[in-house]
């Protein structure tokens, strides 16, 4: 008990007995590096804040100067589709009984049609589709562009509401990521892909209209290939226009009869009779209406008549589903349709199972 208490006391001595000058200068060092280092802390602290800031700063300014002094930059774009040409690939003489689909406007693409867009273009040759119905405009330089109209590429890029230039149709992107053709695009693509042929849906429904976009077509193709028109399928409209292709520009192989705006003023046995007179090799319609379905009905009704349903061919427009696809041909006895969605593989593929 004595040694314990002796050892507390000890204790209690050691903590209460005045430090020695050696010892408080030394706390006193101690407390001053440690001040020194937290202010040494606080200033690296400080600077890098600083330096953060002008940097930001700085690069705030650049970014203002470039987008001031330069235009926008464009969006990447994604790669367009490609296929691969087959060096083998053949030309098919008799496509209007090989074919049963035409792609419309180049065919669709994500769900989207009317677009004559590449993107389209390829998507659909990749699906085997070879017949490409293609609608035309004439730029303010002179040039044809595949849009439908003038409006409808308005309100697929924004752009104003007008007749463009080549190189406006060209910058523009179509539902902000398409690339637009020109003929001289396609013609490009024809001399890649050779295998694969145009369907001409001019929208000129009178004769000069029609001189004027079928001479200026010819124009550009003779400047890249003239064998190219042969690949070139117009499609007339009425008689008149019919007969003007016929006996004007024998450059091209076939013309297809297209009734859309004609069948109204006439009916089935008028228009069987002018094709057996022309020897029509190919009749395109809708079955929109009655009267139209009536008509397209009742020609072929006359050819199974006089059994000459094999003479020509009947495409109708413009069918995106399958089951009606099939019901028009395997049914109702036509032979293919004009369609955004459906490729060649499909249909046939369809047809077979």
């Amino acid at each position: 008990m004595e040694e314990n208490r002796t050892a507390q006391q000890q204790i209690a001595e050691s903590t209460t007995r005045p430090l020695s000058d050696h010892q408080r200068k030394a706390r006193r060092r101690e407390r001053i590096r440690k001040r020194r280092r937290q202010r040494e802390l606080l200033f690296l602290m400080a600077l890098a804040l600083v330096m953060v800031s002008l940097s930001a700063g700085y690069w705030f300014w650049r970014h203002r100067q470039l987008s001031l002094s330069s235009p926008s930059p464009q969006p990447t774009e994604p790669p367009v589709l490609t296929v691969t040409p087959d060096a083998n690939a053949q030309l098919v003489d008799d496509w209007q009984t090989t074919y049963r689909v035409m792609a419309h406007a180049l065919g669709g693409i994500d769900g989207k049609d009317y677009t004559n867009s590449l993107e389209a273009f390829m998507v659909n040759y990749a699906g085997g589709t070879r017949l490409f119905e293609i609608d035309l405009e004439i730029t303010t330089d002179g040039k044809i562009a595949l849009t439908h109209t003038w409006e409808d590429f308005s309100a697929m890029t924004g752009l104003e509401n007008r007749a463009l230039s080549s190189e406006e149709f060209k910058s523009a992107r179509i539902e902000g990521k398409y690339t637009p053709v020109l003929l001289e695009d396609l013609l490009q693509l024809m001399e890649t892909y050779r295998d694969f042929y145009v369907i001409v849906d001019s929208k000129r429904f009178d004769v000069e209209g029609t001189r004027m976009i079928y001479d200026l077509l010819l124009q550009e193709i003779d400047a890249v290939d003239p064998q190219l028109a042969h690949r070139f399928i117009p499609q007339a409209y009425n008689p008149d226009i019919y007969d003007t292709l016929d006996q004007e520009y024998d450059r091209f192989d076939d013309i297809i009869f297209t009734l859309y705006s004609y069948y109204v003023e006439s009916d089935g046995q008028k228009i069987y009779q002018f094709v057996q007179d022309r020897h029509v090799p190919v009749v395109v319609m809708h079955m929109d209406n009655d009267w139209a379905e009536k008509v397209i009905t009742d020609i072929l009704a006359y050819a199974k008549q006089q059994q000459r349903e094999d003479e020509f061919t009947i495409y109708i427009h413009t069918v995106n589903d399958m089951d009606k696809a099939l019901n028009i041909i395997e049914e109702q006895g036509f032979f293919g349709v004009y369609s955004d969605f459906i490729t060649e593989q499909q249909l046939q593929q369809a047809l077979a199972g």
